[in-house]
């Protein structure tokens, strides 16, 4: 059987992003795609059924849909047991949930993984349709369809690199919060969930205003370090905390306005 590059991706997103970019044969490479925000709720490792379960049911309740987690967790299984040291490309950002869930996966992996390689985006920069230099984060920030040979974009991982990847997974699983993000220094800490409270309060004043607006700037304030998903579910619970008055419905953003209390 005829081995084929793994290119591991993060969000479908970023599945559709490189698909359209026509880049890369399809037919010649296996995708795998994990979509779980690992930086928020109860971190769950893949044989923890107790974990994962409550894991499933925290962001069942903070995004009111039903959420499962099991295909990612299926998806990693199913890729290490069949896994035969075939090249791997990670197309791992400067995103939080993107490291830590390159973290899990390659704490599973090792020893067993040598052909390891990842995006260089701390590193990456390129011309956007006007001509100018950008420095995208991420592949959804990234249209590799004005990338020239995107695979030199690719460097291998050190071993020292390898154990850090370890390491950080150690320590994410031995942490008990609920929201995890990137520092200015680039390491991954730990918050407290009402960590963003403060940055979504700055921006209500004593007139009613629609979230998305509120939400919109402090997603630029923290650098997009969060989902506008989450940042909602904090601003309603500021509402049920009397932090802030609401008119309409409490549900998705486009259903109510809020305003700081008289």
């Amino acid at each position: 059987m005829i081995q084929k590059d793994i290119h591991i991706i993060f969000g479908k997103v970023a599945k559709g992003s490189l698909i359209h970019s026509k880049k890369f044969d399809l037919d010649s490479i296996q995708m795998i795609c994990l979509e779980d925000c690992l930086n928020l709720g109860p971190v769950c490792d893949l044989d923890s059924v107790e974990e994962i379960e409550k894991r499933n049911l925290w962001l069942s309740k903070v995004f009111e849909v039903p959420t499962s987690i099991n295909g990612d967790i299926d998806t990693i299984k199913t890729f290490i047991e069949n896994y035969r040291n075939e090249k791997i490309y990670l197309w791992t950002g400067l995103a939080v949930s993107e490291i830590m869930n390159t973290a899990r996966l390659l704490y599973h992996l090792q020893p067993n993984c040598k052909n390891v390689f990842v995006f260089d985006f701390l590193n990456f920069s390129m011309k956007n349709i006007c001509g100018e230099v950008v420095y995208p984060r991420c592949l959804t920030a990234t249209d590799l369809s004005r990338v020239d040979e995107v695979e030199k974009n690719f460097r291998r991982l050190t071993d020292e690199e390898l154990s850090k990847f370890r390491i950080l997974w150690e320590k994410v699983k031995s942490g008990n919060s609920l929201l995890w993000i990137l520092d200015e220094n680039g390491q991954i800490v730990e918050k407290d969930e009402t960590w963003f409270d403060s940055f979504l309060l700055s921006y209500c004043t004593r007139e009613f205003q629609h979230p998305a607006w509120i939400i919109g700037h402090t997603l630029c304030d923290v650098d997009f370090n969060i989902g506008d998903l989450y940042l909602n579910y904090r601003m309603k619970q500021l509402v049920l905390m009397n932090k802030l008055e609401i008119r309409g419905k409490l549900g998705e953003m486009r259903d109510y306005m809020v305003k700081l209390p008289n």
